[in-house]
């Protein structure tokens, strides 16, 4: 299909897809009291009178009060329930119209002091869900999740674009992502992150936090904000676990499966998890680009055809050990090894003044093998009720294996003459290290508390590059590509965060984080190539206030770094044909933003954001340079003089009945950068949109029916742009009975429309370039079996108001 009829084709699925009628729902309103007072936080779940099912729930805020919205005519009745008191339901009632405002009477709880033999959750958790200070992605909701990655979530979610291409994550239009698993940095390049989170299965993921602007708590590394994946773990007392199958099937055979286990005594947790993931895929590159040089007209068009085999293996094991009331202890190993082999064959042709000139055949091999291995220590102990200490000592060990093989055909039509010649490649890069962090918590009073800490990170990478050509049956090293290269690098932090109940509405944050940055490069040849010594603040601001019944805003302002990653730093390169490279920029300087959010919510879950960001040295991993002279193209990361971005996000859920809900996320960005290109000074600047929508349905028998999309408009990478793309997929879930397990059927990017298209068009700077990436193969449908195992009851323990619940959590922390 004709890409222009193919994105007019989405656009109008979309357009479909997304309409839906704006009509007004009725509204209840009320209390939960229990002993005399209102009872805060409390549980409030609207119930049909007629079968009990869950029609929509919420908490009770600081004084008890609850506000219900959109609901639909019919009957009803109200269940109030808290921890350490029983349930307590309403009497049934009715909504006639659309339009009621409905105010019932204080629901009443009464104390608990019998011993609680079993509990059964059964109302979902929504998809999306907006916090104070971060939207929180449901993993375990999302139907098509079943099968997938966790780079596959990612990419359907608010605000996120994943480009495989430029090995980047985006958030809010802007790369520089700080990705975390289980609140702990992942401290590897981001071209790693991605293949760890493509090996990673989401069924092991609790949820994903997106966190746009971080407080002074968090590592100031990224300007974009944190990703926080929180894997599953168990908090039930026994033995218990789950297991997942699943076969998927594009162009080729996608199996994978996971396992997890969970031990828990009143003192021992014990847990760990096992997944594998087999990916087969077909992918296709289509690179362009012509050139003037000394009246000499040149063009190059490449096409390669690449056939990857992805397998990988993931693994934790972890504990935590109950020392006393007040004192946890806890340990994990984990680890993975992500192997990635490509077969690849690669077409060339140019043309001089549009006459062939010469054709290239390369075909090359490939395996870039990860393997991670790190270790981890944390002491929790709580000094009284108001203190708390947190240490943690992790050690890392990555290694990367990257060896590569070329074998070129030349053929010279003006001179009638063939010519063959062979390159190898290797690189072997090993990175250690070692990271020390000490918090603390204090609790002056029901209104303030107090976060400090300390911070120390100790990191060596190794890069060795070995690039040898063959030449009259010698193998000769290019000494241009090759060579040794070592970077230590030490971060030392110190923070301080205050949180603040002004009064019953308003709350305030305020921090400040301060890092000094120690890095050294250099080769055998250059020692000291690199020897830089920079510290900054990294202040934080952070205010909500609550306007009336179910809305809030909240003001946030931070300043964050990105430093380059080591693979952007360290001397490498990649050949795509003898005159195509991509190579690593050691004169990379870290980049400084600061970023301004106001978020408005309304309706409890309706979000409005509006951001703006100025990044100084913006780093932009994949900018394209062609020399007019030899007609040799390279990529590489590289600092844009600054960036000003301006988004504007709305996320809203809807229901058009208790069967069919909806979730949708818009997000239009503004965005001018300015640089330098060939000693030019370059000024870009666009705007762009992007939808993501999904519509649940809940069928009979215990059918659920899930459809996902999202469509972006075109938008800017660094001086070049990104053509519009979007995708949809479809899932369909059969929950077994007598707790069987489920089963799930899904279906990824339907109609084939996520394709990567850059367009570099500079005719001042003599720089016109395409890129087409189809990075892996429509309609892929992935068909999963998952099932718990072991026990299913919370052992009994008997409810007391001393706060023993903040102990017990600790032990599962």
């Amino acid at each position: 299909m004709h890409t222009f009829t193919r994105s007019c084709f989405l656009l109008l699925c979309l357009v479909i897809f997304c309409w839906m009628p704006f009509y007004g729902y009725a509204q209840l309103s009320g209390k939960v009291e229990g002993e005399g007072k209102p009872l805060p936080f409390a549980n409030v779940l609207l119930l049909s009178a007629k079968d009990s099912s869950l029609v929509k729930g919420m908490v009770t805020n600081e004084v008890g009060l609850y506000t219900l919205e959109d609901i639909p005519q019919g009957r009803y009745l109200v269940m109030a329930s808290l921890v350490g008191y029983k349930k307590t339901y309403s009497v049934p009632f009715t909504i006639i119209s659309n339009h009621d405002k409905v105010n019932q009477q204080a629901l009443v709880l009464v104390p608990e002091t019998y011993e609680l033999k079993e509990v059964a959750v059964k109302a979902a958790k929504p998809i999306f869900e907006q916090q104070m200070d971060k939207l929180v992605v449901n993993v375990q909701s999302i139907i098509t999740a079943a099968g997938s990655t966790v780079l596959d979530v990612l990419g359907r979610s608010p605000g996120i674009s994943v480009n495989q291409q430029s090995n980047s994550l985006s958030m809010s239009g802007k790369d520089g992502v700080n990705v975390l698993i289980n609140g702990k940095p992942t401290r590897i390049p981001m071209a790693a992150v991605l293949q760890m989170l493509s090996g990673m299965q989401a069924s092991n993921v609790e949820k994903i936090e997106l966190i746009t602007t971080p407080s002074a708590g968090y590592d100031a590394e990224g300007n974009a904000g944190v990703i926080n994946i929180v894997l599953k773990k168990n908090t039930e007392y026994g033995t218990n676990g789950s297991m997942a199958l699943t076969m998927g099937y594009g162009a080729f055979e996608k199996p994978g499966a996971n396992v997890s286990f969970n031990h828990r005594t009143s003192k021992l947790n014990f847990y760990g998890d096992y997944s594998f993931l087999w990916n087969h895929l077909r992918q296709q590159f289509y690179n362009y680009r012509e050139v003037t040089y000394q009246g000499q007209f040149t063009q190059t068009e490449g096409s390669s055809k690449r056939e990857p085999y992805a397998i990988s293996h993931t693994a934790k094991l972890g504990f935590d050990y109950s020392i006393g009331p007040r004192t946890t202890l806890s340990g994990l190993i984990s680890g993975f090894s992500n192997k990635y082999k490509i077969t690849e064959d690669v077409h060339t042709a140019i043309w001089k003044n549009r006459a062939a000139a010469t054709a290239i055949d390369v075909h090359h091999w490939e395996v870039n093998l990860w393997r991670h291995l790190m270790g981890n220590l944390n002491f929790r102990h709580s000094f009284a009720h108001d203190q708390e200490i947190n240490l943690d000592l992790d050690y890392l060990l990555y290694d990367n294996d990257n060896p590569h093989t070329y074998t070129n055909n030349f053929q010279h039509i003006a001179e009638n003459t063939t010519q063959q010649n062979e390159l190898t490649m290797s690189k072997q890069t090993p990175i250690r290290l070692w990271v020390g962090k000490a918090d603390y918590f204090k609790t002056f009073s029901s209104k303030t508390k107090l976060e400090a800490g300390v911070k120390a990170t100790i990191s060596w990478l190794e890069n060795d590059v070995l690039v040898r050509q063959s030449q009259e049956g010698e193998w000769i090293t290019d000494p241009d590509f090759s060579g040794q290269m070592d970077m230590p690098e030490d971060i030392a932090a110190a923070y301080v965060t205050m949180n603040h109940q002004v009064n019953a509405k308003t709350k305030l944050q305020t921090g400040v984080r301060y890092e000094y940055t120690r890095t050294d490069l250099g080769t055998l040849e250059k020692p000291d190539l690199i020897r830089r010594r920079y510290g900054n603040f990294f202040p934080s601001v952070f205010i909500a206030r609550d306007l009336r019944k179910g809305s809030s805003l909240q003001l946030s302002y931070g300043r964050r770094i990105t430093r380059p990653t080591y693979n952007n730093l360290a001397p490498f390169v990649y050949f795509t044909d003898p005159s195509t490279f991509f190579s690593g920029n050691i004169y990379l300087l870290p980049a400084i933003t600061d970023a301004l959010l106001a978020n408005y919510r309304f309706k409890e879950s309706y979000l409005i954001s509006l951001g703006y960001s100025y990044d100084k040295h913006t780093i932009i991993p994949w900018q394209v340079h062609v020399d007019p002279q030899t007609n040799k193209q390279y990529a590489r990361a590289e600092n844009l003089k600054n960036s000003h971005t301006y988004s504007l996000t709305f996320s809203f859920p809807f229901r058009i009945s208790h069967w069919w809900q909806m979730q949708y996320n818009l997000l239009g960005t503004w965005q001018q950068n300015n640089t330098t290109y060939n000693g030019a000074n370059v000024q870009v600047q666009a705007g762009y949109g992007r939808i993501n929508a999904t519509h649940t349905f809940t069928l009979p028998a215990d059918f659920t029916l899930e459809l996902t999309g999202f469509y972006q408009t075109r938008s800017l990478m660094g001086i070049a742009y990104m053509k519009a793309l979007g995708t949809f997929n479809a899932g369909l879930q059969k929950k077994l009975r007598n707790e069987g397990g489920t089963l799930r059927l899904t279906i990824d990017d339907v109609f084939w429309t996520q394709r990567f298209y850059m367009v570099n068009d500079q005719p001042s700077l003599n720089l016109h370039h395409r890129f087409l990436g189809l990075f892996s193969e429509p309609r892929v449908v992935r068909f999963t079996y998952s099932r718990n195992f072991g026990s299913k009851t919370v052992k009994a323990v008997n409810r007391r108001a001393t706060g023993s619940d903040e102990e017990r959590k600790r032990v599962g922390n």
